[in-house]
C-alpha cells in the first residue's frame, strides 16, 4: 500500500499518533509520538514497586523505550511521488454522447419465387386489393416473377418497448440483417428487392437521402446482392422512377431466369 492511502485511511480513523510494529513496504521513516512526561512522584513510585510491577511501572518503562527508539531514529526528508506527464497534459474526457433514436418504421418481407421483397409500408402494409400491390404483381409480370407473392415475415423497429435498449441506426442495421439472414438462411434467394428508404440498413447504418443506392445492385454480406428502389408510392406517383427501376430490372433479372 502506498504510504499516502496508508496515511489517509489512518486519518479517516482518528488515528493521529502511531508507530508500526514491523517495517512496512514503501512507508517513510516514522517518529514515534512524544508522550507526556510523567510527575517525579509517580516515577519514585514506580521505582519503588520493581518486585511487583504495576501498571504505573509499566507505563515508565514504555515510555524509557520509546525515547530510547527516537533518539536511534534517523528523520530523512521524502519526496513526493512523480505525477506522471500525461496525467498533466492530458485533457479531461468529455462523456460520448448516446446515439440518436431512430424513428419507427415497418417492413414486410414477401417472396416470389427465387426473388426476396423487402418492402417499406405504412401499417399494416400490403393489402389483397391495395393500389402497391396490384402494381408489385405488375411489376413481377414483366420481370417474369411468379405474381402472386406470398407475405412471409414482418420487421417492425423498435422491436420492444423498452427506452433503455439501443434503438439506433446502427443498432436497426444489425437487427434488420440478422432478421434477412435467419429468414432466408434455407430459401433458395438469388436476389432481394428492396423498395424504400430503411431497406438501406442492410447495408449500413447511413441513411442519407442524397446517396441512397437506386438504381443499381449492391452485394451484402452472408445474403444475395441486393437492387433498390423507391417506395410502392413514390413509384405510383412518379413515372420517372418506374421507368429507372425498370431499366435497373432488365440487367438483373438473369438472375433469377437462370435460377427457374
Amino acid at each position: 500500500m502506498q504510504e499516502s492511502i496508508r496515511l489517509d485511511y489512518l486519518a479517516a480513523m482518528g488515528v493521529v499518533g502511531w508507530v508500526p510494529r514491523y517495517a512496512l513496504p514503501h512507508a517513510a521513516f516514522r517518529i514515534p509520538p512524544a508522550l507526556p512526561e510523567l510527575p517525579d512522584a509517580a516515577v519514585d513510585a514506580a521505582q519503588a514497586t520493581e518486585s511487583a510491577p504495576s501498571t504505573l511501572a509499566e507505563s515508565v518503562a514504555t515510555r524509557k523505550a520509546v525515547a530510547s527508539a527516537r533518539a536511534k531514529i534517523i528523520v530523512r526528508p521524502t519526496k513526493p511521488e512523480p505525477v506522471p506527464a500525461a496525467v498533466l497534459t492530458e485533457p479531461v474526457a468529455e462523456p460520448v454522447a448516446k446515439p440518436a433514436p431512430l424513428e419507427s418504421f415497418y417492413l414486410q418481407l414477401w417472396m416470389a419465387g427465387p426473388c426476396a421483397l423487402l418492402i417499406e409500408t405504412p401499417e399494416p402494409g400490403l393489402e389483397s386489393a391495395s393500389p402497391g400491390l396490384r402494381l408489385l404483381k405488375d411489376i413481377l409480370r414483366a420481370v417474369r416473377l411468379p405474381q402472386t407473392p406470398h407475405l412471409y415475415a414482418d420487421f417492425h423497429w423498435p422491436m420492444n418497448r423498452n427506452p433503455q435498449f439501443d434503438r439506433s441506426a446502427g443498432a436497426a442495421s444489425l437487427a434488420l440483417q440478422a432478421f434477412m439472414q435467419g429468414r432466408l438462411e434455407s430459401e433458395p434467394v438469388v436476389s432481394i428487392g428492396c423498395f424504400g428508404t430503411y431497406p438501406r440498413l442492410l447495408l449500413g447504418p447511413e441513411l442519407d437521402e442524397q446517396d441512397l443506392p437506386y438504381g443499381r445492385e449492391e452485394a451484402l454480406e452472408h445474403l444475395p446482392p441486393a437492387w433498390f428502389s423507391p417506395t410502392l408510392e413514390i413509384l405510383m406517383q412518379r413515372s420517372s422512377s418506374k421507368a429507372q427501376l425498370w431499366q435497373q430490372l432488365k440487367r438483373v433479372m438473369s438472375r433469377w431466369q437462370a435460377a427457374q
